[in-house]
């Protein structure tokens, strides 16, 4: 009886992938990328052409802001709010509103990806397996809460043995590919699990690579997200 037993709690242990749910996958994928509910973290985008490093704070109800701290971007700063998206320009007193199709470009879609809470953000439609890269993930559909999500749909991959994010689709209303998003490993920040770094590819073979360093944990300013009266 005892051995039975044993061999229960065994089976019970090598199986922890089967317990798992939708839910609860995204919210180990979001762990990493989003480790505390306060914190901010150095971004740095290379693409073909350009290479652009932003910092990236954000605060427990998911507003994000990106300052800029390269030469060309510096004092440039994008803010999310909700579901609202602000350009702030130096010397500028009016914010420039984002619509969530401009969403999908540039730094401003490096950031919007980046933010993504997929728990809090999408709701599970369908989870199978499916092997990728001769890794067995779990694959999760995806749709969007609200209809001002700049991607209505995901499709994401998740490796099963340690619930890793590999790979996701982001698509808008019509169901077009808007862009493909490649999840390195992880790596320790602050005795944290943390993302080291994302690729965006674009639908016709552009790609963007997000790197992520110098994480900091709470701290986060809450002027920093206030609009100036002329937005409002």
């Amino acid at each position: 009886m005892l051995r039975q037993l044993r061999r229960a709690i065994l089976l019970f242990a090598a199986l922890p992938a089967l317990a798992q749910t939708g839910e609860e996958i995204l919210a180990r994928v979001d762990r990493l990328r989003h480790p505390w509910s306060a914190f901010s973290v150095e971004l740095t985008v290379k693409d073909a052409k350009t290479a652009q490093r932003w910092k990236v704070s954000a605060r427990e109800n998911g507003d994000a802001r990106l300052d800029g701290l390269g030469v060309k971007e510096k004092g440039r700063a994008v803010l999310m709010l909700g579901d609202q998206m602000w350009l702030l320009l130096p010397g500028s007193k009016r914010p420039v509103k984002i619509t969530p199709q401009q969403r999908m470009l540039g730094p401003a879609a490096g950031g919007d990806v980046a933010r993504t809470r997929f728990r809090q953000d999408y709701t599970v439609q369908e989870v199978t397996e499916e092997t990728l890269d001769e890794h067995l993930c779990w694959r999760l559909e995806l749709a969007a809460r609200k209809p001002t999500a700049s991607a209505r749909t995901v499709r994401l991959w998740v490796a099963k043995d340690r619930l890793l994010p590999l790979k996701a689709e982001f698509r808008l209303a019509s169901g077009k590919l808007a862009r493909t998003a490649l999840f390195g490993p992880p790596v320790q920040a602050l005795g944290q699990s943390v993302l080291s770094w994302m690729e965006l590819v674009e639908p016709g073979g552009a790609k963007a690579h997000l790197a992520f360093s110098g994480w900091s944990k709470g701290g986060v300013d809450a002027e920093l997200f206030e609009l100036p009266e002329t937005a409002r």
